[in-house]
């Protein structure tokens, strides 16, 4: 479980083809300076660009990933080369600050980004285009959606389009400011929003 609150960015050092349609994910590994500290552990998860993944194999200079079939195909992974950025959130441990809304980093579908506009000195409004209509019904406007792995507050809402205003911080420290219009970013809707949808349906 997440929280949608990015801690790093990382840079992608390679992607290694496994299958036809399976990837490994190697990246830098910015969190080699708190390793004594806090290091990372073999299996566990980190979400990377939003995406729940696993880590495979690391040491202080690079992590890596296996990316299954699945992942490639319902996610914007497909899009990243070697020197894209990536944002990544280690998982929540018992007690830890909730900063930013339940993320599970499963993924529900890619979204396009359509336009980047500064409002104003380092705050940017970013406006993405659902693809899956589907997911539309989960959101809401001033409702929680995470993108790329971190926690929004969509601004205003029309039609199949979702916009966000970002502030400086999050601007320097994700990926948004590497993106370009047309790339796909990740998104997973509210995880409250398709329980209750649940719960509706059921019959007692």
């Amino acid at each position: 479980m997440f929280t949608g609150i990015i801690q790093k960015v990382a840079t992608v050092k390679d992607i290694v083809k496994t299958s036809e349609s399976s990837l490994d994910l190697v990246l830098d590994n910015p969190y080699a300076s708190v390793a004594s500290s806090d290091p990372i552990e073999m299996g566990e998860s980190i979400a990377t660009s939003g995406v729940c993944l696993t880590v495979t194999r690391f040491s202080a200079s690079e992590i890596r990933f296996n990316v299954s079939p699945e992942t490639v195909a319902r996610t914007g992974m497909a899009r990243l080369k070697k020197g894209s950025k990536v944002n990544l959130e280690r998982s929540l441990r018992m007690g830890d600050r909730l900063s930013g809304h339940w993320v599970q980093g499963h993924v529900d579908g890619a979204a396009k980004l359509v336009e980047v506009t500064e409002v104003t000195q380092g705050y940017y409004d970013v406006t993405i285009e659902i693809q899956d209509q589907e997911l539309l019904r989960y959101c809401v406007k001033k409702g929680s959606i995470s993108v790329e792995g971190i926690s929004l507050t969509i601004h205003d809402l029309s039609a199949n389009r979702l916009k966000f205003q970002i502030i400086p911080h999050t601007w320097a420290e994700t990926d948004l400011s590497d993106l370009k219009n047309g790339d796909l970013v990740n998104i997973e809707v509210d995880l409250v929003a398709k329980y209750i949808e649940r719960f509706q349906t059921i019959k007692v």
